[in-house]
């Protein structure tokens, strides 16, 4: 049996210590490697699954079998709660980009003793809400003609995960081609609102980075 220490529950740190100690009575803690899978499309959930280190992937196939990235998260969050909350089968499998640990919380009990709080609806609906600016967002991005654009917004919206990004998967998240990737790029850098080592990004001039898009 894996330890769970008290700080992997900051997640729920608004709840009293009597909750949390309930909780983690109800909680299992893995460690996963890069590429691992966490669950598959079709499989039903047994837990709520919180990700407390790392960066998780959702994603399907499209018609002719090509990836396509739904989300991706970085610790901490929640992953695919909405299939808890509605009593669904995952829409899209799981995997990691990093090594990654996870909490799995069994749901039944944690529906039966914590969903009915006041403060874990909200938690909940708070939650719920980020994926949905999420959702937009990749709708954004795949709708938009303009490569710097979406390249740009990205960059601003996923600023804390770019040191765990490598330019390869940005472009493949953004459907951009390594060499339009490459190309703009270079443009931002020649201007000095980014650098880029070893495969990073920095943001170096946020706002003509946001004047990439907001013009």
């Amino acid at each position: 049996m894996i330890n769970i220490a008290q700080n992997d529950f900051n997640f729920f740190s608004f709840l009293k210590e009597e909750d949390l100690n309930r909780l983690k009575e109800i909680t299992i803690k893995k460690y996963f490697n890069k590429d691992e899978i966490l669950f598959y499309k079709g499989d039903e959930p047994k837990y709520l699954h919180l990700l407390i280190k790392g960066i998780a992937k959702l994603y399907t196939y499209d018609h002719k079998e090509n990836e396509v990235v739904i989300h991706n998260l970085m610790a901490p969050s929640l992953i695919a709660e909405i299939v808890n909350y509605e009593d669904l089968k995952f829409p899209a499998n799981c995997s990691f980009e990093t090594k990654a640990e996870v909490l799995l919380i069994d749901y039944e009990k944690f529906k039966t003793e914590f969903l009915l709080k006041p403060e874990i609806s909200m938690f909940f609906i708070k939650s719920l809400t980020r994926k949905i600016k999420a959702l937009e967002s990749f709708i954004n991005y795949n709708i938009s003609s303009n490569s710097l654009e979406k390249i740009a917004k990205f960059l601003i919206d996923n600023e804390s995960i770019l040191i765990n990004l490598k330019q390869v998967k940005i472009a493949q998240l953004l459907n951009i081609t390594p060499e339009t990737f490459s190309r703009k790029l270079a443009k931002l850098k020649k201007e000095k609102i980014i650098q880029n080592e070893k495969g990073y990004i920095k943001i170096l001039n946020h706002e003509k980075l946001k004047a990439c898009f907001t013009n």
